[in-house]
Protein backbone atom coordinates (compact mmCIF):
# COMPACT_ATOMS: atom_id res chain seq x y z
CA UNK A 1 0.00 0.00 0.00
CA UNK A 2 2.84 2.40 0.87
CA UNK A 3 4.61 1.69 -2.41
CA UNK A 4 1.36 2.34 -4.29
CA UNK A 5 0.86 5.67 -2.52
CA UNK A 6 4.48 6.64 -3.17
CA UNK A 7 4.06 5.89 -6.85
CA UNK A 8 0.84 7.90 -6.98
CA UNK A 9 2.45 10.85 -5.21
CA UNK A 10 5.52 10.70 -7.46
CA UNK A 11 3.27 10.64 -10.52
CA UNK A 12 1.27 13.64 -9.36
CA UNK A 13 4.45 15.59 -8.52
CA UNK A 14 5.82 14.76 -11.96
CA UNK A 15 2.63 15.94 -13.63
CA UNK A 16 2.71 19.24 -11.76
CA UNK A 17 6.43 19.70 -12.36
CA UNK A 18 5.90 19.29 -16.06
CA UNK A 19 7.83 17.52 -18.79
CA UNK A 20 11.12 19.31 -18.05
CA UNK A 21 11.35 17.29 -14.85
CA UNK A 22 11.83 14.16 -16.92
CA UNK A 23 14.43 15.57 -19.29
CA UNK A 24 12.25 14.68 -22.25
CA UNK A 25 13.96 14.59 -25.58
CA UNK A 26 12.95 17.16 -28.19
CA UNK A 27 11.14 14.38 -30.06
CA UNK A 28 9.03 13.45 -27.03
CA UNK A 29 8.33 17.12 -26.28
CA UNK A 30 7.22 17.57 -29.90
CA UNK A 31 4.95 14.53 -29.63
CA UNK A 32 3.53 15.90 -26.35
CA UNK A 33 2.59 19.12 -28.12
CA UNK A 34 1.19 17.24 -31.14
CA UNK A 35 -1.01 15.04 -28.96
CA UNK A 36 -2.17 18.01 -26.90
CA UNK A 37 -3.20 19.77 -30.12
CA UNK A 38 -5.23 16.67 -31.03
CA UNK A 39 -6.72 16.57 -27.53
CA UNK A 40 -7.71 20.26 -27.63
CA UNK A 41 -9.25 19.57 -31.02
CA UNK A 42 -11.39 16.81 -29.51
CA UNK A 43 -12.79 19.27 -26.95
CA UNK A 44 -13.58 21.62 -29.83
CA UNK A 45 -15.33 18.76 -31.66
CA UNK A 46 -17.55 18.24 -28.60
CA UNK A 47 -18.27 21.95 -28.19
CA UNK A 48 -19.03 22.45 -31.89
CA UNK A 49 -20.82 19.10 -32.31
CA UNK A 50 -18.36 18.26 -35.08
CA UNK A 51 -19.33 14.63 -35.67
CA UNK A 52 -16.89 14.05 -38.54
CA UNK A 53 -14.01 15.48 -36.54
CA UNK A 54 -14.79 13.27 -33.55
CA UNK A 55 -15.35 10.21 -35.74
CA UNK A 56 -11.86 10.68 -37.23
CA UNK A 57 -10.30 11.40 -33.84
CA UNK A 58 -11.53 8.27 -32.04
CA UNK A 59 -10.26 4.79 -32.88
CA UNK A 60 -13.02 2.31 -33.70
CA UNK A 61 -12.22 0.46 -30.46
CA UNK A 62 -12.17 3.64 -28.32
CA UNK A 63 -13.42 3.66 -24.74
CA UNK A 64 -14.27 6.86 -22.85
CA UNK A 65 -14.77 6.90 -19.07
CA UNK A 66 -16.07 10.10 -17.52
CA UNK A 67 -15.77 11.47 -13.99
CA UNK A 68 -19.18 10.16 -12.97
CA UNK A 69 -18.19 6.63 -13.98
CA UNK A 70 -20.15 6.48 -17.23
CA UNK A 71 -18.49 4.55 -20.05
CA UNK A 72 -18.95 4.96 -23.77
CA UNK A 73 -17.62 3.21 -26.82
CA UNK A 74 -17.19 5.14 -30.07
CA UNK A 75 -20.75 4.56 -31.29
CA UNK A 76 -22.23 5.58 -27.94
CA UNK A 77 -20.04 8.67 -27.81
CA UNK A 78 -21.22 9.76 -31.23
CA UNK A 79 -24.83 9.34 -30.06
CA UNK A 80 -24.12 11.29 -26.85
CA UNK A 81 -22.80 14.27 -28.84
CA UNK A 82 -26.25 15.01 -30.26
CA UNK A 83 -27.62 15.89 -26.79
CA UNK A 84 -24.44 17.17 -25.14
CA UNK A 85 -23.68 20.87 -24.78
CA UNK A 86 -20.38 22.43 -23.76
CA UNK A 87 -21.01 25.70 -21.93
CA UNK A 88 -18.37 28.43 -21.81
CA UNK A 89 -14.64 27.97 -22.09
CA UNK A 90 -12.70 24.75 -21.77
CA UNK A 91 -9.68 25.48 -19.56
CA UNK A 92 -6.75 23.12 -19.99
CA UNK A 93 -3.95 23.80 -17.51
CA UNK A 94 -0.55 24.49 -19.08
CA UNK A 95 1.18 21.69 -17.15
CA UNK A 96 0.69 18.51 -19.13
CA UNK A 97 2.86 15.55 -19.90
CA UNK A 98 3.19 12.58 -22.21
CA UNK A 99 4.44 9.10 -21.41
CA UNK A 100 5.65 6.89 -24.23
CA UNK A 101 4.64 3.27 -23.65
CA UNK A 102 5.95 2.06 -27.02
CA UNK A 103 6.89 3.99 -30.16
CA UNK A 104 3.23 3.70 -31.25
CA UNK A 105 1.46 4.12 -27.89
CA UNK A 106 1.49 7.22 -25.69
CA UNK A 107 -0.49 8.55 -22.74
CA UNK A 108 -1.26 12.24 -22.40
CA UNK A 109 -1.92 13.54 -18.85
CA UNK A 110 -3.47 16.91 -18.08
CA UNK A 111 -6.00 18.84 -16.00
CA UNK A 112 -9.06 20.46 -17.50
CA UNK A 113 -12.06 22.41 -16.23
CA UNK A 114 -15.23 22.40 -18.30
CA UNK A 115 -18.93 23.04 -17.98
CA UNK A 116 -21.46 20.87 -19.78
CA UNK A 117 -25.10 19.96 -19.96
CA UNK A 118 -26.82 16.81 -21.23
CA UNK A 119 -30.33 16.87 -22.67
CA UNK A 120 -31.02 20.31 -21.28
CA UNK A 121 -30.06 19.49 -17.68
CA UNK A 122 -28.59 22.30 -15.56
CA UNK A 123 -24.93 22.93 -16.51
CA UNK A 124 -22.34 21.21 -14.34
CA UNK A 125 -18.73 22.37 -13.98
CA UNK A 126 -16.07 19.72 -13.50
CA UNK A 127 -12.35 20.01 -12.83
CA UNK A 128 -10.71 16.71 -13.73
CA UNK A 129 -7.41 14.97 -14.14
CA UNK A 130 -7.55 13.49 -17.63
CA UNK A 131 -5.55 10.78 -19.28
CA UNK A 132 -5.78 9.93 -22.94
CA UNK A 133 -4.11 6.94 -24.52
CA UNK A 134 -3.20 7.30 -28.18
CA UNK A 135 -2.11 4.65 -30.65
CA UNK A 136 -0.44 5.27 -33.97
CA UNK A 137 -2.20 3.29 -36.71
CA UNK A 138 -1.39 3.67 -40.39
CA UNK A 139 0.75 6.71 -39.52
CA UNK A 140 -2.06 8.52 -37.66
CA UNK A 141 -2.48 9.06 -33.90
CA UNK A 142 -5.93 7.95 -32.70
CA UNK A 143 -7.54 8.15 -29.27
CA UNK A 144 -8.28 4.68 -27.84
CA UNK A 145 -8.90 5.53 -24.18
CA UNK A 146 -10.03 8.69 -22.41
CA UNK A 147 -10.45 8.61 -18.63
CA UNK A 148 -11.07 11.45 -16.21
CA UNK A 149 -10.96 11.63 -12.43
CA UNK A 150 -12.73 14.52 -10.68
CA UNK A 151 -10.50 16.84 -8.63
CA UNK A 152 -11.72 18.60 -5.52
Amino acid sequence: MLARRSSLIAGMVALVAGPAAFGQTPEVAQLRDELMALEKGSWDFMRDRNFDGMRNFLADDALLIFGDGTRFNKRQMMELMADYTMVGDIKIEPTFAVRMLTPDVATLLYRVTYTSSYKGSPPTTLKVLSSSVYVKRNGKWLSVLYQETPLK
